[in-house]
């Protein structure tokens, strides 16, 4: 009521001016709320035009500035007002679709001048751009920013040290990494004016004439975060300043290039606040290791430490000692650090996150006190020494995602426990020795997106709990010896990219599921014994609905059959396909290549395929490598071959060519670098081409006349193989100019004539020369006394003479193999032939050395020791083709350079002539038969325990055969006829197992042949025939024989009853383990890439059976007939 009252009692007059005070009052509020609307919800017209003017110079393909329309600017993208004055304060021009600025670039943007106008701005962005320019002058005048990104923007030029006007920055990021700009600086001293800077990013900015950039940073001490990865810096001077940097947190040095010194260290250790600290890839420079030390001991904050490639050296225990307690990123990768493994896990943090020891020295068994770093997210010890089993305490560590273990010593099985870590992402085990099956747990790894167990000695089926992996693109299984089908349900994993279940025992058909795999680019089944067809992997594959992303198919080595279906031709995205060593047939026309415009590998050799192409085809893709090796294409020379002009290998061995090679593929090897060329084994004739590859097989052909002086100039050849043609003329003396030869193969032609004296800085790379069968003559090549890298050397069946250079011995110290058999040679062996170390085959044979065996020979130490039946240089085809053996994941990765040469010899052994091609590195033969030697076989021979092939048949020789020949116990053939040797045979000889070929025949052998193992499987007379004073079986019955047939008794005919019971009981049961061997294994193991090595192993096991056996019946069979 009183204020009522008190209103009453007003005057009129009062009450007027207090309603008009109020009405001034409302309306001025009410222009208030009005103007502060239009402030708070449109921004200046002059900057709204700036804008528009920015937007206009801008990249924008996808249209991301489409928001950039109407009146209020506030509201577009990337723009953000004041709101009490609408000014823009905010502009984030970033790029912001997802590419990859090391590698990509897109579209090039201009700075509009029209951004000054824009002169309250606090934050701006232009990072990811293509400025492709300077940073413009006008940015300086932005004196309010506090934000300035210009990060991989591809500004070029120098760094504006005008940018130290912009005092009010707290956050400068100049990092440009990729190839296409560098932006640069040669003095920092500007960063000191801007004195509330905490964030600083000069990555890849060229700082090396900034000689004084430690010094000028070291005055900006708000600094928290300071990255220099790959700046290019220059080595600190010394004095170091005192530490200013009190409130660094992240100091990122990577890749500097210089020494950190004891001091630098040091100075580096008063950063107290410092949580991450980055100094890894140190290039030619080192990192003090006692520093370290110190600086670790003394960052008590440090949470991450990455050292990775620093050429550290020491025990890597004194580092995990002195490191953080708080620590939870440790990577000291790429090192030399060593210790026992143990000796480290003792002191970690427990609070440890993320562990990369990968690359270093580190050894010992698997320690199980790793369970305790229960935080750990990712562990890395991949190419270590470490061994054993992987402890069930690594099932623990629940919250891995990323567990890398490959290439270590890793044995034992996968432990069951491991399907626990349901968090992993990665999992890598590749190359130990773990074994066992696969546990049906690793289903459990729901977000597993690589698995990679490969090149191990895995068993087993893969488990069908795989196809609950559902976010798996990367799983390589090759190099084991998985078996079983392969699971249905892998087929049905959509995201699957990559699938490698390689070199494995895997049997049955390709999933018809795998039809569905969309998305897979990779699919490696090679060297397998799968079956069936491809029809329903391509039916599926060609109904895709945004097509098959197929770019790599190799099938190779398996049984598949039934024709490639046409489309094959619809998988527009492949890149390589090798579908060779398989049993396919049918024709391939263009159809199914209508749609493979990618086209770079083509594999279909070693198949029973009909290549009908149109010699005017012109084909839609342009290859790298095209082998259709032992295919049928019959008739002329393709011309369709000219269209591939990115072509690099060429195999088209054993197709049925015939005709001449036309002119213009001489041409055409120049003008596309053709590198490997095979044609071997055709029928081709006439002239030899006038322009080769580097790598050349034109051998088992009908080319004739003599090597075109064309090639004089080639010094680009490296392997030249014409061996088995009908080429004529001398041994061309430029030749020896060619100074890149690797391999000289021209055996078996018609050339004649002497060899040229070639100069002595020639043929210096040559590993391999054959001239053998032809009408070569003149003494032994001079020139080869330089070619100190030479493995074989086959002369035989030519016509040289005179002696055998001493030199051999000293300066062919890398042969393996030599023949020079059939030849005029005269003269002794030369002493010191000895040095040839690592000699595996010496045949002299029929030649007329004299002269006694040197006792050298017994230090061919690569005769020690037996061969090792595991090694295989065994390859489907010829020279060049095993130089390039195996199924690179790119066919770019064909790398000549790997070149190993897969020689061949012809070796007299068993009484045959074999050329040992692909299992000739296991073989070991001396053959000094039919020449003139005489005295006795030197003692020193029987140091050769690996010694497999022995003839000294033809000879003078003379003295007893050595009692302890028996100790070479890898013999499998011995001729010693036609000698003078005296004395009995040597019991010990019926020692030797393997022994399957013997001739001791026309000697001067006396007493009884010993009947003992071996002995009595050689019933051939022949073998002993003319040594008069032998006997015993077969021979003639011994004197005393028929005196001891009569000393038998009842009692000694019944123990022999009793042994053949006992023989037979053991026949049947090893019968039996060979029938279930075979029945089991064969399917696994005669791999066509072993199975030459594993038969010449096999037929060893085989003969020594035989002869135990046969030894047995022989001695009963002899008695009872007594």
């Amino acid at each position: 009521m009183a204020p009522m009252c008190y209103f009453r009692s007003i005057s009129n007059s009062s009450k007027q001016a207090i309603v008009v005070l109020i009405a001034l009052l409302l309306v001025r509020v009410c222009c208030d709320d009005h103007r502060r609307e239009k402030v708070g919800n449109n921004c200046l017209e002059t900057e709204r035009r700036a804008l528009l003017a920015i937007k206009s110079d801008m990249y924008d393909s996808a249209d991301w500035l489409s928001s950039w329309i109407g009146h209020d600017c506030c509201k577009w993208r990337g723009v953000a007002c004041e709101s009490s004055n609408g000014h823009v304060t905010s502009l984030d021009l970033h790029y912001p679709y997802e590419y990859d600025p090391l590698e990509e670039i897109i579209g090039v943007s201009k700075v509009n001048t029209f951004l000054a106008e824009l002169k309250y701005l606090k934050y701006l962005d232009l990072s990811l751009n293509n400025f492709s320019a300077p940073v413009p002058n006008m940015i300086v005048s932005l004196v309010h920013l506090e934000y300035l990104n210009l990060s991989n923007a591809l500004f070029i030029g120098s760094v504006p040290p005008q940018l130290g006007n912009l005092s009010q920055l707290h956050s400068l990021d100049l990092g440009c990494c990729n190839s296409y700009s560098v932006l640069s600086s040669d003095d920092l001293s500007w960063l000191s004016h801007i004195t509330s800077l905490k964030y600083l990013d000069m990555s890849c900015v060229n700082l090396y004439r900034a000689s004084s950039w430690l010094h000028q940073i070291n005055l900006v001490p708000t600094l928290q975060v300071l990255l220099l990865k790959s700046a290019m810096l220059p080595p600190v001077p010394s004095p170091l300043p005192a530490f200013n940097l009190t409130s660094i947190v992240v100091f990122d040095l990577f890749q500097y290039e210089w020494n950190i010194s004891d001091s630098m260290m040091r100075w580096l250790s008063n950063a107290s606040n410092l949580e991450q600290l980055d100094l890894s890839r140190r290039g030619l420079g080192t990192l003090d290791f006692m520093g370290l030390q110190v600086a670790l001991g003394a960052l008590h904050n440090l949470r991450k430490l990455v050292l990775f490639d620093n050429k550290l050296q020491g025990e890597i225990s004194i580092i995990m000692k002195n490191v953080s307690k708080m620590l939870q990123h440790l990577d000291l990768s790429w090192n030399s650090l060593s210790g026992e493994i143990s000796t480290m896990f003792w002191s970690l943090p427990r609070q440890l996150e993320f562990l990369s020891l990968e690359m270093n020295d580190i050894y010992g068994r698997f320690p199980q006190m790793l369970g305790n770093c229960t935080r750990l997210r990712h562990l890395s010890m991949r190419n270590t020494q470490i061994t054993g089993d992987i402890p069930r305490k690594v099932g623990e560590l629940v919250h891995l995602e990323y567990l890398d273990l490959s290439q270590n010593h890793i044995t034992g099985e996968i432990p069951l426990n491991l399907g626990n870590l349901t968090n992993l992402v990665v999992l890598y085990l590749r190359g130990n020795d773990i074994n066992g099956s696969i546990p049906e747990s690793f289903g459990n790894f729901v977000h597993l997106e690589e698995l990679d167990i490969s090149e191990n000695n895995i068993s087993g089926e893969i488990p069908k709990s795989f196809g609950e992996l559902q976010n798996l693109l990367v799983l390589d299984l090759h190099a084991n010896s998985i078996n079983g089908q392969i699971p249905k349900m892998i087929g049905r994993i959509p995201t699957l990219w990559y699938l490698d279940a390689s070199e494995n025992h895997l049997i049955g058909e390709i999933p018809k599921t795998f039809g569905g795999l969309c998305n897979i680019s990779t699919l490696h089944l090679s060297i397998n014994d799968l079956n069936g067809e491809l029809t329903d992997l391509l039916d599926g594959l060609s109904n895709c609905p945004q097509g098959a992303m197929l770019s790599s198919l190799l099938i190779a080595d398996n049984e598949l059959s039934g024709v490639i279906p046409l489309n094959f031709g619809l998988l527009a995205h492949l890149e390589e396909l090798d579908l060779s060593s398989n049993s396919m047939q049918g024709n391939i026309t263009e159809a199914h290549f209508s749609r493979l415009m990618n086209l770079m590998h083509l594999n279909i050799s070693f198949n029973s395929l009909n290549v009908a192409l149109p010699n005017d085809w012109h084909a839609s893709f342009s290859a790298y490598i095209i082998d259709m090796s032992f295919c049928h294409l019959g008739g002329m020379f393709p011309s369709w071959i000219r269209s591939q002009t990115h072509l690099d290998t060429l195999y088209l061995s054993g197709v049925g060519l015939s005709g001449t090679i036309p002119l213009w593929f001489s041409n055409f090897i120049s003008e596309v670098s053709l590198q490997n060329l095979d044609l071997s084994s055709n029928n081709l004739n006439g002239p030899l081409p006038s322009t080769l590859s580097p790598f050349t097989d034109l051998s088992n052909n009908l080319f004739e006349g003599p090597i075109p002086l064309t090639l004089a100039n080639a010094n680009y050849l490296q392997i030249l193989t014409l061996s088995n043609n009908h080429i004529d003329g001398s041994f061309p003396a430029f030749l020896c100019n060619l100074t890149s030869l690797i391999v000289i193969d021209l055996s078996n032609n018609y050339l004649s004539g002497r060899l040229p004296q070639c100069k002595s800085v020639f043929l210096f790379f040559l590993q391999s020369l054959h001239l053998n069968n032809n009408s070569i003559s003149g003494r032994f090549p001079s020139f080869l006394k330089t070619c100190d890298r030479l493995l074989t050397l086959d002369l035989s069946e030519n016509k040289f003479s005179g002696e055998i250079p001493t030199w051999v011995g000293e300066h062919l110290q890398s042969l393996k193999f030599i023949s020079l058999r059939s030849n005029f040679f005269t003269g002794i062996i030369p002493e010191n032939i000895g040095h040839l170390t690592s000699l595996q085959v010496l045949d002299l044979s029929f030649n007329s050395l004299c002269g006694r065996i040197p006792p050298s020979v017994g230090n061919f130490s690569s005769m020690f020791a037996k061969r090792n039946y595991t090694y295989s240089n065994a390859c489907n085809s010829n020279t060049i083709q095993c130089m390039n053996s195996g199924h690179p994941l790119s066919p770019k990765k064909m790398n000549s350079s790997r070149y190993s040469p897969n020689d061949k010899m012809i070796i007299n052994a068993k009484g045959l002539t074999i050329e040992y091609t692909k299992i000739l590195a296991l073989v070991t033969s001396i053959d000094l038969s039919h020449n003139k030697l005489s005295g006795e076989i030197p003692k020193e021979m029987m140091n050769l325990l690996g010694l497999q092939f022995l003839s000294l048949s033809d000879n003078r020789l003379n003295g007893t055969i050595p009692e302890i020949i028996g100790v070479l116990t890898e013999l499998e053939s011995l001729d010693l006829s036609m000698n003078n040797f005296i004395g009995v045979i040597p019991s010990t000889l019926s020692v030797l197992d393997f022994l399957s070929h013997l001739n001791l025949s026309y000697n001067n052998l006396s007493g009884r042949i010993p009947t003992g193992n071996q002995f009595s499987t050689f019933n051939d007379p022949s073998i002993y025939v003319g040594n008069k004073d032998l006997c015993g079986v077969p021979l003639s019955e011994c004197p005393c024989d028929e005196a001891c047939h009569q000393s038998l008794t009842p009692q000694v005919a019944d123990e022999d009853r009793e042994k053949l019971e006992t023989l037979l009981k053991f026949v049947f049961i090893v019968m039996g383990f060979i029938v279930g061997f075979w029945a089991y294994f064969a399917i696994i193991i005669l791999k066509k890439s072993i199975r030459d090595t594993l038969f010449q192993m096999m037929d060893k096991i085989y003969d020594w059976i035989c002869v135990k056996l046969s030894l047995k019946f022989a001695q009963l069979k002899s008695k009872w007939q007594k």
